[in-house]
């Protein structure tokens, strides 16, 4: 299908409800343990506040799971998602930012300003 052709390049932040829930269900099981139910962070970095370590862009978040980050312990996700699920979950990420978690880890990286 043609979401099955996206990648880095051509990937599109998704904003309808449904597509944001696919990819909510995808963050629950993928990628909860590393950066908190909430986002908030754990092992992983804090997904909810404006500070990126690899940017913050739909085009960066969705390269950053779609080869991982190894030397920081975060699998490529690639075989395990395809284009369409990286894409949801990239959304629903994005869609983290502003909120309020539980007990966020402190900014790392860079601010992203789009």
């Amino acid at each position: 299908s043609a979401a099955d052709l996206v990648d880095e390049s051509s990937v599109e932040l998704l904003t309808d409800e449904s597509k944001l829930q696919e990819g909510a269900k995808v963050y629950a099981a993928s990628c909860a343990v590393c950066h908190a139910a909430d986002g908030g962070g754990t092992v992983g970095p804090n997904l909810t506040d404006e500070y990126w370590l690899h940017g913050g862009s739909i085009s960066d978040v969705f390269k950053t799971i779609k080869y991982g980050v190894p030397e920081k312990g975060m699998i490529s996700w690639q075989e395990e998602m395809g284009p369409a699920k990286m894409q949801a979950v990239a959304s629903y990420i994005l869609s983290l930012q502003g909120t309020a978690p539980a007990a966020p880890k402190a900014p790392q990286g860079d601010k992203y300003v789009p």
